[in-house]
């Protein structure tokens, strides 16, 4: 019988344990196919598509003349009541509207790639936190339960 996503993901502990800190996604294929965690085959092609639709959504960008930013021009959310998912064009928001979330998303942007090039160096090997966050070392650590 095939499981299903929750019961794949919190099933997925076992084999982090397992192998250790670095898994590949070919392994992480393998591991889901060998306990069946994969229904038909018509529906694995089916959740492909909407993938790699998702994935042809992601990449169409919308140049904004004024600041020269190039920005995802299709986000999606998910119905609440259906669990559809619909996308959102920004080029369809009023110019106002979209100013302001072109500033907002430029800034957010600045701040995930601090985000990740800190994570990135720390699983290199690099202990370079405080040089991204600017930590006082006063100041206690939040609790990662606490930013959720």
């Amino acid at each position: 019988m095939a499981m299903g996503p929750a019961e794949i993901v919190a099933s997925l502990k076992e084999l982090c344990e397992a192998e250790g800190p670095r898994l590949s996604t070919e392994r992480i294929v393998r591991w889901i196919e060998h306990h069946g965690g994969y229904e038909s085959t018509s529906a694995l092609v089916a959740y492909a598509k909407k993938m790699r639709a998702r994935q042809f959504a992601r990449q169409l960008l919308y140049d904004d003349e004024e600041t020269g930013f190039r920005v995802k021009r299709l986000w999606s959310i998910r119905d609440p009541h259906t669990g559809d998912r619909f996308y959102h064009d920004i080029a369809q928001l009023p110019p106002e509207r979209r100013r302001q979330l072109i500033r907002q998303y430029a800034r957010f942007a600045d701040q995930l790639r601090s985000v990740r090039k800190a994570m990135a160096d720390y699983f290199a090997g690099q202990g370079f936190f405080d040089f991204y966050t600017d930590a006082d070392p006063d100041t206690p650590e939040p609790s990662l339960a606490t930013q959720r």
